[in-house]
């Protein structure tokens, strides 16, 4: 019988975080923690990266410093899954970006002169290129899309590629009918109960409908995130007229809530 793990005593250590997050995938650790991967994790680290860049811009320090512990705590947790698997450690992605700076900052490191804040952009840009250069070759990707970019907008950007190429729909009522057919795809998987599958015609719906806010010059991400602000102050008016209480609201019955929708809508 293994003896339970015990919290580091100087939590304000980074070795103490590197621990600890070892002992959450641990034997006795936790069950969520143990059972994540790198792709399993991929929405929390966009997640938290989003929340980090909202408590900037609120100014706040106190959730900044909350906010870049969360974003760490996902990258010291993509290291220990590494490090299990035998690929790299978390030193390793220290020495990584360490190494990175040192050679990228020969001005501040190596005595280069410079005179200008563009000699410094262009040197970075040449040991860039010089790093790119020594690297595996990667195969020919005609999309040439900034990988952070937004699931949505990535989508849109696709299409206007491909508009470019000569692949693409006529006008919107041929994507309409491809949207329609995905959907129609989407349930035969949701009455199949394959998970997998459900998730594979969900992502073809999503994109068929970001060709098609394209074609009717609507830019997706904008339009969405409209919708996410206009359902947020609905449901906020929902509940005022709970008395602001959202016990109250959760134990409403289901009618009175379509009803409350309906008015919040008005």
């Amino acid at each position: 019988m293994t003896s339970m793990p015990r919290p580091p005593e100087n939590l304000n250590e980074f070795q103490s975080l590197v621990q600890l997050i070892a002992d959450l995938r641990g034997p006795d650790g936790c069950p969520w923690d143990k059972e994540q991967t790198h792709t399993t994790l991929t929405p929390y680290a966009i997640e938290e990266t989003f929340e980090m860049v909202e408590a900037i811009e609120s100014g706040d320090d106190a959730e900044i410093c909350e906010e870049l512990g969360d974003v760490l705590f996902q990258v010291v947790l993509h290291a220990q899954l590494a490090s299990e698997r035998k690929a790299f450690t978390m030193n390793d992605v220290v020495y990584a970006i360490a190494s990175k700076l040192v050679r990228r900052h020969p001005h501040v490191f190596s005595g280069l002169a410079v005179h200008s804040m563009q000699d410094i952009f262009d040197n970075w840009e040449q040991i860039k290129a010089a790093e790119k250069a020594n690297k595996k070759p990667q195969p020919v990707n005609y999309f040439k899309i900034p990988s952070h970019t937004p699931a949505l907008q990535y989508a849109h950007k696709i299409g206007e590629k491909t508009e470019k190429y000569d692949f693409d729909f006529n006008d919107p009522a041929q994507v309409l009918a491809q949207l329609k057919a995905e959907i129609q795809e989407l349930e035969q998987a949701i009455a199949e109960k394959n998970q997998q599958h459900i998730e594979h015609e969900m992502g073809d719906v999503l994109f068929s409908a970001a060709q098609l806010a394209r074609h009717l010059k609507v830019e997706p991400e904008t339009a969405l995130r409209k919708t996410n602000a206009r359902f947020i102050s609905r449901f906020n008016k929902m509940v005022e007229s709970c008395q602001n209480s959202i016990e109250q609201f959760t134990q409403t019955v289901r009618a009175q809530k379509e009803f409350l929708w309906k008015q919040a809508k008005k």
